[in-house]
């Protein structure tokens, strides 16, 4: 019913004509009724007041005479008027008591209210049907009344008149009024609206033509339809309303229809990378014109973006890595890159930065090296040198530790033959002096070969002690030389008092042939002497023989530690030699790399933070891993959805390791480290939270630019802890 009725036009102003009709008659013959009524008891009331004045004035006069027959009549055609229904005279308790003490004072409340108030009432009643006017008038005790009712006082309520007067004849006039208006308003209203509905459905006959021209206007969707409407009334005037709005709307899709395609044009060129282009056409519709602007403002931001990133990149590509990028109202995913170009500034100062502390200390330690090798092969040099001379002067001793042997077999077959002699001298006493003279030359001979003997131990105890200066220029390497050439010069001082005992004894041996010569008498006393003195030389002799044997082994022994040194001398000489080509080697190589790092500019303080390999590259993935969680975040923005974030695993499994690794250390700026994950967490979680209730974009810009802020100081504080590490380092 309700859609019925607003369906359509006719409908709604039918429907809010009977509406306004049907309100208008009701207030009409509502408010006609009501007035009538009120006027008509407010005339009864008065005509009432009225009549009440002249029946209590009719009563009064009666009442004045005395008369009780009187007083009655006067009742009975007050009673009798026409519309009065009941008429009643209620007596004072005075008035009782003085002329009718059987009669009962009356109870009615509204009675005795009028008796106590002395104040008049009017009283509309309806009851069981009966519409009612009722007045309770006191009457008051004038002077003139005292002769009558002489025991009330001027102003007492000698009475109470209560008339009641019936209004069933003006409630009938007042319902054939209604019965009569509602009648004419009724008749009244339906040609009314009979007339409305005619002009009604003629002024709306014209819409029915908009109705066509729109509904073919949506069903084709084509500007070029017009309105066509035959009236001159405002719809007329509409429909010509409507066909400009056409024209314009035509020639604003026109307009819009450029925008529109060099958006598309523009759009095409940012995607195959080319950000110098932007929308220059005006749109009509203002929804496209701000589509259009705010398009050109993103490729504006983002060309200025890409001008920083590639400033950024041609700085690194000249070496140039202490260049810092100006990120200043970059966030998001474009803020996300630039700081990853900023971790790779700051990671590539760092190699650099490892790169010239390790090659000044690579520098100071390859000249060291080279130094000591140089150092080493000129010692190796002496030492040969020393060895070659100690080798010589070895040779010389073993040739006359040679000769020395020689010369004791020799001696040992001349003492044999002394001996043969002497006993032979023993048996053939006659032989004495020729045997003496024999003597006298063997003695001789001992003579020659004791000389021999004692240069050859004095020669031995030269080179011996050439072989200890030599031991003692060798240090380490020669002390077992040393040993051998002590043992030696020992071996040297024993064969040269052997020869001069032997000496003395062939002195002897010469004055005891003298002697024998002169005293043949002891001659075999001399001979057994000579025998002894033989025999002690023969020890003697055969000591020098073996002294000189050992000589020889250990001259050997000598020889081949000597050898042995001279190889291990030559072999560190080699050593060094390729140490100092080795360590020259890596001098230049070390300038290669001091010399490619210092053309290339890069963050000093780097320099104060890289001591620690380890924790660099730990700090390093620590910022990779918060840009990678940043960046997860960006991405699930796109599904408008509240989720909740957690701090970094990444920086939170570097801070406990830490601490484990470096107690003690830097605790200040764990602790800070500590709060800034919390605070990053938060902003975060705040960023989400403002895109999960769509918020304004100026909103979620500042809460990246938060979350941007945060991760950038904790970058500063991982630098600062590197710093602290290096320095105690």
């Amino acid at each position: 019913m309700f859609d019925f009725i607003t369906k359509k036009i006719n409908n709604k102003i039918m429907f809010a004509l009977v509406i306004l009709m049907t309100i208008s008659s009701v207030s009409v013959v509502y408010f006609s009724t009501t007035k009538v009524k009120s006027d008509s008891i407010a005339i009864t009331k008065e005509n009432l007041e009225m009549l009440n004045t002249a029946m209590f004035q009719s009563l009064r006069n009666a009442m004045s005479t005395g008369d009780v027959a009187t007083i009655q009549k006067a009742e009975e055609d007050a009673q009798n008027i026409k519309g009065v229904k009941n008429l009643i005279v209620a007596k004072s308790k005075p008035l009782i008591e003085m002329y009718s003490p059987e009669s009962k004072f009356t109870e009615d409340s509204d009675i005795l209210k009028s008796f106590e108030t002395k104040a008049p009432q009017i009283l509309e009643i309806n009851e069981n049907g009966s519409h009612q006017i009722r007045m309770i008038k006191p009457m008051i005790a004038e002077q003139d009344c005292l002769m009558c009712h002489a025991n009330q006082q001027v102003g007492d309520v000698i009475g109470v008149m209560d008339l009641t007067f019936s209004l069933k004849e003006s409630d009938e006039r007042l319902v054939d009024l209604v019965v009569s208006i509602s009648t004419t308003s009724l008749i009244l209203g339906l040609l009314t609206m009979a007339i409305i509905f005619f002009i009604v459905r003629g002024a709306t006959k014209p819409i029915n033509s908009l109705k066509a021209g729109f509904t073919n206007l949506i069903e084709s969707n084509d500007t070029n339809i017009r309105l066509t409407v035959q009236s001159k009334d405002e719809i007329a005037e509409v429909a010509e309303l409507f066909n400009a709005y056409m024209d314009k709307v035509k020639a604003g899709l026109v307009q819009d229809e450029k925008v529109i395609e060099e958006a598309n044009d523009v759009l095409e060129k940012t995607g195959n990378g080319f950000f110098v282009y932007d929308v220059k056409a005006q749109a009509s519709n203002p929804h496209v014109e701000n589509l259009k602007t705010k398009l050109n403002t993103m490729i504006s931001h983002t060309r200025d973006t890409l001008e920083r990133i590639n400033q950024s990149l041609e700085h690194y590509s000249e070496s140039k890595f202490d260049f810092v990028i100006d990120d200043k109202g970059i966030y998001g995913d474009l803020g996300s890159l630039t700081a990853s170009i900023k971790l790779v500034g700051n990671n590539t100062s760092e190699i650099l930065a490892m790169i010239m502390n390790t090659g000044d200390s690579l520098k100071q330690n390859t000249q060291t090296l080279s130094s000591a090798a140089n150092e080493l092969s000129l010692s190796s040099n002496k030492q040969a040198a020393s060895l070659e001379e100690t080798a010589a002067a070895l040779e010389q001793i073993t040739g006359n530790i040679k000769g020395t042997t020689e010369a004791t077999v020799k001696m040992t077959q001349l003492a044999h033959n002394v001996t043969a002699s002497a006993k032979s001298g023993q048996n053939l006493a006659s032989q004495t002096a020729d045997s003496m003279e024999d003597i006298n030359k063997q003695v001789s001979s001992i003579n020659e070969a004791i000389e021999v003997i004692d240069q050859i131990a004095f020669q031995t105890n030269i080179l011996s002690l050439n072989a200890a200066v030599e031991a003692a220029t060798a240090g380490e390497a020669g002390k077992g030389f040393a040993v051998v050439a002590q043992e030696v010069r020992n071996l040297a001082s024993r064969s040269a008092e052997a020869a001069k005992e032997i000496k003395g004894i062939v002195e002897t041996a010469t004055a005891k042939a003298r002697s024998g010569k002169e005293v043949s008498a002891k001659m075999i006393e001399g001979y057994n002497e000579l025998n002894q003195n033989i025999s002690n030389t023969i020890e003697m002799i055969e000591s020098v023989s073996t002294a000189s044997k050992e000589q020889e082994g250990g001259i050997t022994q000598i020889n081949d530690a000597i050898t042995t040194l001279d190889q291990a001398t030559q072999q560190n000489a080699s050593v060094a030699e390729d140490i100092s080509k080795m360590s020259t080697v890596i001098a230049e190589m070390s300038n290669s790399l001091v010399t490619a790092a210092s053309n290339a500019s890069f963050l000093q303080d780097s320099r104060e933070q890289v001591a620690d390999v380890d924790l660099v590259y730990n700090t390093a993935k620590v910022k990779v891993h918060i840009l990678e969680q940043k960046d997860d975040i960006f991405a699930k923005l796109v599904t408008k959805e509240k989720w909740a974030t957690s701090n970094s695993k990444s920086l939170t499994t570097f801070i406990n390791d830490f601490e484990g690794k470096y107690p003690g250390q830097a605790d200040d700026l764990i602790e800070n480290l500590k709060s800034l994950s919390q605070v990053l967490t938060s902003k975060l979680q705040a960023l989400i939270d403002a895109n999960a209730n769509n918020e304004s974009n100026s909103t979620l810009a500042q809460k990246a630019k938060e979350a941007d802020d945060e991760t950038m100081k904790i970058f500063n504080v991982l630098n600062e802890v590197k710093k602290v590490v290096c320095k105690n380092k």
